[in-house]
């Protein structure tokens, strides 16, 4: 048996993030894959750079971004969110709520109509679902024409099995003189929290997790996961056959697996870790012949026909990010977990989608299209969500064990947001050290 005092399950960018500001060789990180990185991997090939899928940094403060360029060297790049929504056979701007401008006047009165309206007629009240959130909040035109189409398709399943709180943050609810503006052509692009993003400077995403790496002194164990684990014990099985006794367990893994592995768990505890519900994600990474430089950062794809959800352009990001005479895209479709999808029927699809939205002229501007998975990809927020979660995480806190990042919190969150909880992880674990070595004095 071996012993460490912190063992960290996962080698995302929460999981690096921890052992960073804890800046101890006492750390063990366990990673199943053959790098680190988590979702913030950096595929290359055929001269191009591929995230898996878009990776963007919504950095609110300025210490992380000088953590990440001064402490971590990676340069970044600031970039103005360039974000459009496609439907009705035309492009109109991000945020779909304040841009009505360009849709078929028919769409626009409706929606105006039927947003003043929810707004005058309003009752600040505790909304029970996301469908009544919308509805509430934009009325039935906006709803109809794009919140309850797109967020069907990302989410899987319909808004009324979901619960409300999580959007709020992600979803601007503007005034009326704004929608007003935006119905009339007066635009206003900077609303939300993504309206400007940074990018690292060079080869992709993952740059960042190479400077992560570069900087911790922990041991990082590849493809080695664990198979179970005995928190009253404070014992963790991996797949390599080892076993370590741990001081502090931080766990980065998705929160229903890691609640699976808890061997002496109480039921009530494995069965919310059973309730915990997420989609999965097949993504194409395309490469086309340049034959246009007007392409957005990414487009929100609402219409029924179309059966992904968005798409985005890493040369958007970055020219550098590929070969000058090519653009790269990325292309999303969610389904339920243990659903399956089928992939191929989806790439037969793809030409004529790039000739719609007029990024390629003809089927023979597609150099390379490949297909890719996230297993576990957005959390479900529905009935059983906040239960579910209150009661598992008191559980851990008890017995101290951290469950963190997007993945390991059950949330919907950001990059930033993952490094936020490494960061503060951290600090609680450095806090709760020096506490238990001024009692032994």
């Amino acid at each position: 048996m071996l012993e460490t005092d912190i063992i960290i399950l996962g080698a995302g960018p929460s999981g690096l993030s921890t052992a960073y500001f804890l800046c101890s060789p006492g750390v063990v990180i366990v990673e199943k894959d053959e790098r680190a990185g988590g979702l913030m991997k950096t595929d290359y090939y055929d001269n191009s750079y591929f995230d898996k899928t878009g990776h963007l940094m919504h950095l609110r403060t300025d210490e992380l971004r000088k953590v990440i360029e001064n402490e971590l060297n990676v340069p970044l790049l600031k970039i103005r969110r360039n974000s459009k929504i496609f439907s009705h056979s035309t492009f109109t701007e991000y945020p779909f709520q304040i841009n009505l401008y360009g849709l078929p006047r028919e769409i626009v009165a409706r929606c105006l109509r039927d947003f003043i309206r929810a707004r005058m007629n309003k009752k600040w009240k505790k909304y029970k679902s996301f469908r009544d959130f919308i509805y509430g909040e934009f009325g039935e035109g906006i709803a109809d024409e794009f919140l309850i189409p797109y967020n069907s398709k990302i989410w899987t399943v319909a808004p009324e099995e979901m619960s409300a709180g999580f959007c709020e943050k992600y979803i601007p609810v503007p005034n009326i003189e704004d929608v007003i503006d935006g119905a009339l052509g007066i635009p206003k692009t900077d609303v939300g929290y993504n309206s400007s993003f940074y990018y690292p400077q060079r080869e992709g995403i993952e740059s960042i997790i190479r400077g992560f790496l570069r900087k911790i002194p922990s041991e990082v164990i590849y493809k080695t996961e664990p198979v179970r684990i005995n928190i009253k014990k404070q014992l963790v099985y991996l797949s390599n056959n080892t076993v370590y006794r741990y001081k502090y367990l931080v766990s980065t893994i998705p929160l229903n697996r890691f609640v699976s592995l808890i061997e002496d768990a109480p039921g009530n505890v494995l069965d919310a870790g059973k309730k915990l519900v997420n989609t999965e994600v097949c993504y194409f990474n395309i490469i086309t012949r340049r034959v246009s430089d007007n392409i957005p950062h990414w487009v929100y794809l609402p219409e029924k026909d179309i059966p992904f959800y968005r798409i985005g352009s890493y040369s958007a990001f970055d020219r550098s990010l590929t070969k000058d005479d090519c653009n790269t895209f990325y292309l999303e479709y969610s389904y339920r977990s243990g659903t399956g999808c089928d992939s191929g029927n989806l790439e037969r699809r793809i030409p004529h989608l790039l000739k719609r939205l007029g990024f390629i002229r003809e089927d023979a501007d597609i150099i390379n299209i490949k297909p890719f998975f996230i297993n576990c990809a957005y959390v479900i927020f529905d009935r059983n969500y906040r239960k579910s979660t209150s009661l598992i995480f008191e559980y851990l806190a008890k017995n101290k064990v951290y469950s963190i990042g997007r993945y390991g919190r059950w949330e919907y969150s950001a990059m930033q947001d993952a490094i936020i909880y490494g960061r503060d992880t951290a600090a609680d674990i450095l806090r709760r050290k020096r506490v238990e070595k001024e009692k032994k004095r």
